[in-house]
């Protein structure tokens, strides 16, 4: 089986069309994931909105020290919300891999919570942070050496500042590439597979780019088409709303007044989700399907 980057990159419209019920399974995950996430957090997340709408009392006069309290609640929803949104992401990551891998295996919109999901999140969250870690070096030795050029008030210095960032971006693109099959590979061979996909992208370079862009641009256009399919419906929504009411109110009060028009919202925005991810990340799936000349790439 051979690659092709153009028919890679539309691997996502291909999995919903041929099993359109991906995307209803997709959406309500989206949304019992959502609704598990505002529940664990639902403590964190009531005093954030007190301390909001203190801060928004205060009006111009707020000092810093008034936005300790609002700091501090995020502080405290981001332990409780990062652990969760990984597993959810590599419970969905694992089965859009596994839509274009094992396509047969359709029950459930292709989710499962096992091993598979495990260790796509570990892989995807230790990918994370080497390539954090390799960004914030390449990017600080960029304008290390930028800002020394420009102390010595060197010639052109901004220009070689520039290169090296330029160098800088290249090399993160680079490394995002090589490393971008991790999540297939991961799933397919059931094992940790966190540098393995340097073995299959080798060469492959400008496809997997060319690949990647079609897909980015895609997804931007799924993403246009359903707000202005969706429009209508909140702004239909919006106008049973008495705004006028909502003066005055705190931020709880206010969120039990918009509660409908929220939940709809909710509900479509988990619809154009699902459906961006698989126009995103079904393509490397794909490319690794293709590469190593594994899988089906199609069923009746």
């Amino acid at each position: 089986m051979t690659f092709s980057a153009t028919d890679a990159a539309f691997e996502g419209f291909r999995v919903v069309r041929r099993k359109p019920m991906v995307l209803l399974w997709w959406a309500v995950f989206y949304l019992v994931s959502f609704f598990l996430i505002f529940m664990v957090a639902a403590g964190p997340i009531a005093g954030l909105m007190a301390a909001a709408t203190d801060l928004e009392n205060m009006g111009p006069g707020a000092t810093p020290e008034d936005f300790e309290p609002i700091m501090m609640a995020y502080a405290s929803i981001l332990p409780l919300v990062l652990p969760l949104g990984i597993l959810v992401g590599a419970v969905l990551s694992a089965a859009i891999a596994r839509s274009v891998l094992e396509p047969g295996k359709s029950a459930f919109g292709y989710l499962r919570i096992g091993m598979d999901e495990v260790r796509v999140a570990v892989v995807t969250l230790v990918l994370a942070i080497l390539l954090w870690i390799a960004a914030a070096i390449s990017f600080g030795l960029a304008g290390g050496v930028g800002g020394a050029l420009a102390a010595a008030d060197v010639p052109a210095g901004w220009l070689i500042m520039l290169v090296l960032f330029l160098a800088a971006a290249a090399f993160m693109i680079w490394l995002s590439v090589r490393l971008s099959l991790a999540v297939p590979i991961t799933v397919a061979e059931n094992k940790f597979a966190f540098f393995d996909s340097f073995k299959v992208t080798g060469g492959r370079m400008w496809s997997l780019i060319g690949m990647a862009v079609i897909a980015f641009v895609m997804t931007m256009v799924v993403g246009i088409l359903t707000s202005i399919i969706f429009f209508p419906i909140t702004m239909g929504l919006g106008a049973t709303v008495d705004w006028e009411s909502l003066e005055g109110m705190n931020a709880m009060g206010i969120l039990q007044a918009v509660g409908p028009m929220v939940f709809v919202a909710i509900v479509l925005q988990a619809i154009s989700s699902s459906l961006s991810a698989a126009v995103m990340y079904a393509p490397f799936a794909a490319a690794y399907r293709d590469l190593k000349g594994t899988g089906t790439p199609e069923l009746a």
